[in-house]
């Protein structure tokens, strides 16, 4: 049934995404993803006015584009941790932590941080990776 309705969501992305329709269908995959995958705490803190502010923030500053690919981004707003919330949690609302991401950088960047995480020492790794190295390390894959 999860396999269904991530296929749905994704199709609904390419075909209705300036309908209602379309709209409601990406919501409701928010909703349950917020719901079932994401972390509480996790999900709690990016429903803050906090986050939401510090995210508006870069989203401008970055200027609506991805900071590796280039491409502008128009549909949302993903602004992502560059050394991750669960192993750094302390540089949650630091700017200098955070840059926009596409959909398609930010799914690439998030399955390497879980690679590297299950690796010894993995969670020290991703304390420590600068900004240039996932830059460099995601260009590879998307290439």
């Amino acid at each position: 049934m999860n396999e269904q309705r991530k296929a749905d969501y994704k199709a609904s992305l390419n075909h209705q995404s300036q309908t209602d329709t379309g709209k409601q269908v990406r919501r409701d995959h928010q909703a349950y993803y917020n719901h079932v995958r994401r972390d509480p705490e996790a999900n709690t803190f990016y429903h803050t006015k906090q986050w939401q502010n510090v995210r508006d923030y870069v989203y401008a500053r970055d200027m609506a584009t991805c900071q590796v690919c280039g491409n502008a981004i128009t549909d949302r707003k993903i602004a992502d941790h560059i050394h991750p919330l669960k192993v750094s949690n302390e540089e949650r609302l630091s700017q200098d932590n955070l840059w926009t991401l596409c959909y398609r950088c930010h799914n690439i960047k998030t399955n390497l941080e879980e690679s590297i995480k299950e690796q010894s020492n993995g969670v020290n790794k991703l304390k420590h990776i600068s900004r240039e190295w996932w830059q460099k390390a995601i260009k590879e894959k998307i290439i």
